[in-house]
């Protein structure tokens, strides 16, 4: 049998650029206690990054005097870009465990509906 291999290109990556105020916030996430990993997933970025990002933002948040959008104040205001970005990372976890939920629902409701060839009428 003769197999004939296929180059296959790399797809090329688009490279995201994110804003420092972005970066910033997530730092302030991530000394806030928040896990690299976990928080890299719910933000759509490598855990490189954050790393990185910690490196170059970390500590110095603070003494920048310039505060964090993540970190709300006690008022209550606006969320920052981060916040956000994490709230809807919930949601759409939140929502995918829902719609499962509802399909396997609507399966066993189709199941249940099927009429039995072993019922007598």
């Amino acid at each position: 049998m003769n197999q004939t291999t296929q180059q296959t290109t790399p797809a090329k990556v688009k490279r995201r650029h994110f804003d420092e105020q972005f970066k910033r916030d997530a730092v302030a996430l991530l000394e806030g206690g928040r896990g690299v990993t976990q928080l890299a997933r719910e933000l759509g970025v490598s855990q490189w990054n954050l790393r990185d990002w910690k490196a170059r933002f970390g500590k110095g948040v603070a003494a920048a005097g310039r505060p964090a959008c993540g970190a709300q104040p006690a008022g209550g205001a606006a969320a920052g870009p981060v916040a956000l970005a994490v709230e809807l990372a919930d949601l759409r976890r939140e929502l995918g465990a829902v719609c499962r939920q509802r399909d396997i629902l609507k399966k066993a409701l189709a199941i249940v509906a099927q009429e039995s060839p072993n019922v007598s009428r």
